[in-house]
């Protein structure tokens, strides 16, 4: 090896993996109260569930661990068939949580209008005043994220007087830390 090769080897580093983070009950539940007896939903949460990518087993725990008080339709094609889950079983598991769901495209005819979801959104929070002391779940796809609307759905909370205090994804993908990588100099004599 040479000397000048020594200096680039020992600044490699591998890159950082992503892996699916396990949606945990701990991660819905408001700090200073006590977990596990008596579990008070975080308020001011604002959830996003990405389909296709979710997993019905990744939808029941949001639906089962956060508790919120609004499950929100934003996209064009909203369709629950993930894993076993269908729509049938999605609205029963919203009925026995006492989840409202609203579906902000049904106005929409089909077409994804990035503006008329954020209109519609906007038109909810002016009408009912709801209430943030539960998390809120906005349901999205590629084509509602490209076109910027859960940003623009935070911004609507904001005008509102909704001031979210975090945000979960799901799915949800942390980075594991990698350890440095130590290129080992072999020289023969």
């Amino acid at each position: 090896m040479r000397m000048s090769d020594q200096g680039n080897s020992s600044k490699l580093r591998l890159v950082p993996a992503l892996h699916r983070a396990k949606i945990e009950r701990k991660d819905f539940v408001a700090e200073g109260t006590q977990g596990e007896l008596f579990p008070t939903r975080r308020p001011r949460m604002v959830i996003f569930i990405h389909f296709p990518d979710v997993t019905e087993q990744e939808f029941r725990e949001i639906v089962e661990f956060a508790e919120p008080s609004y499950v929100i339709e934003l996209r064009a094609s909203p369709r629950f068939d993930i894993g076993g889950l269908d729509r049938r079983s999605a609205f029963q598991a919203f009925e026995k949580k006492r989840i409202t769901y609203l579906d902000l495209t049904s106005t929409s005819m089909g077409t994804s209008d990035s503006d008329a979801l954020v209109n519609n959104f906007s038109e909810f929070l002016r009408a009912s005043r709801p209430a943030f002391e539960k998390p809120i779940v906005f349901l999205t796809s590629q084509p509602e994220e490209v076109r910027g609307v859960p940003q623009r759905v935070l911004e609507a909370c904001l005008q509102f007087g909704l001031k979210p205090d975090s945000v979960y994804e799901v799915p949800r993908f942390v980075t594991s830390t990698p350890e440095p990588v130590h290129a080992k100099s072999h020289v023969q004599a």
